[in-house]
């Protein structure tokens, strides 16, 4: 393991501005201090985004707000990436058009576009932090179609401000549950799955965004999984710092945690969801699951399954929502990340 971050020290060092610096490091204690707090959502409804506080939800004590997003242009949805120290990067196409925004302060910095084709069939995005080189990464991968090699990868380093090709690993695009990389451990996450959909062909792609390349993690054994009665594995989630799996069986859901990162052997069931099937949104203080079921229920859970509470039109949307994800507040700046 250790080989695969003894180069770090050798890469160059970039000079910073000192006031950049102080800022930044700022921005960082601030984040520090909110994440022990509370976990906000953002949540998407066509070309609207709100967010909520979602333990002060279910104390019935605030209502979503609307957000104003000022790069929104008209006939464009807003795709979120992914959220990491208060930062979200959103996209207006799969393959331009990419931000990095604050939505706490209402800041956003506009990235240069990567060149990547227009003519994708299959694009895998993700967003995320190295803490080795302290550095914000954005992947950006387009596969033409299933099995072709025509393929493109580019990753944008905020340090370096500038985007690189991504050489390896872009062979097995497969099926994944979502375009956008789960980020777990200074990683991100794909479940794929082949075609058709047996349980031993199932594989995490993993992009390590500390050496910028991809490898594979072996998903865990069907024998692991004991007598659950497994009917299918779905929904990559990271909660509590856990890359974690919903597991469904006739009856009921749980949800699989790796408990050592890295270490097969160490997946084992954490939560129970007799309310399902639900996507896993995070944790609350409590250790409470809080999730979400068809873009209409916030619902949270103790680790048994039992319900706890559960919000219809938690949203506000006349419609369901399309999208929720978990973020902090912080005064971190887009613009620093990438001085």
């Amino acid at each position: 393991m250790s080989s695969r971050f003894s180069t770090t020290s050798t890469r160059k060092r970039h000079r910073r501005n000192p006031l950049a610096v102080a800022g930044q490091v700022f921005g960082t204690i601030q984040f520090r201090r909110a994440s022990e707090r509370s976990q906000r959502l953002l949540i998407t409804s066509g070309s609207e985004i709100r967010s909520l506080d979602c333990e002060a939800l279910f104390e019935h004590s605030t209502t979503p707000s609307v957000l104003a997003v000022p790069f929104q242009k008209r006939g464009r949805y807003v795709s979120i990436i992914g959220s990491c120290n208060g930062l979200v990067c959103v996209a207006l196409y799969s393959h331009r058009d990419f931000y990095i925004w604050n939505p706490s302060t209402g800041n956003y910095k506009k990235l240069p576009d990567p060149g990547i084709s227009l003519r994708g069939h299959i694009y895998r995005h993700g967003f995320g932090y190295d803490p080795s080189t302290d550095d914000y990464k954005l992947l950006v991968a387009n596969f033409r179609k299933p099995l072709s090699r025509e393929i493109e990868g580019k990753v944008f380093s905020f340090r370096r401000n500038s985007w690189k090709r991504i050489l390896r690993g872009l062979e097995d695009p497969g099926r994944a549950d979502d375009s956008a990389g789960i980020l777990c451990n200074g990683s991100l996450h794909w479940h794929l799955r082949p075609y058709p959909d047996p349980l031993s062909g199932h594989k995490i792609r993993v992009f390590d965004l500390a050496e910028e390349k991809f490898h594979a993690m072996p998903m865990p054994s069907v024998d692991l999984f004991g007598d659950c009665g497994h009917e299918f594995v779905d929904t990559l989630r990271n909660l509590g710092e856990c890359l974690c799996f919903n597991v469904s069986t006739s009856g009921f859901m749980e949800i699989w945690g790796m408990l050592e990162y890295g270490v097969i052997e160490s997946w084992a069931p954490m939560l129970r969801v007799e309310y399902f099937p639900v996507d896993p949104l995070c944790l609350s203080r409590g250790g409470q699951l809080v999730a979400m079921k068809n873009g209409i229920v916030l619902m949270r859970s103790n680790p048994d399954g039992e319900i706890l509470e559960y919000v219809e039109g938690f949203s506000g949307f006349d419609s369901r929502a399309d999208y929720a994800t978990v973020f902090v507040e912080s005064l971190l700046s887009p613009y620093l990340c990438l001085t």
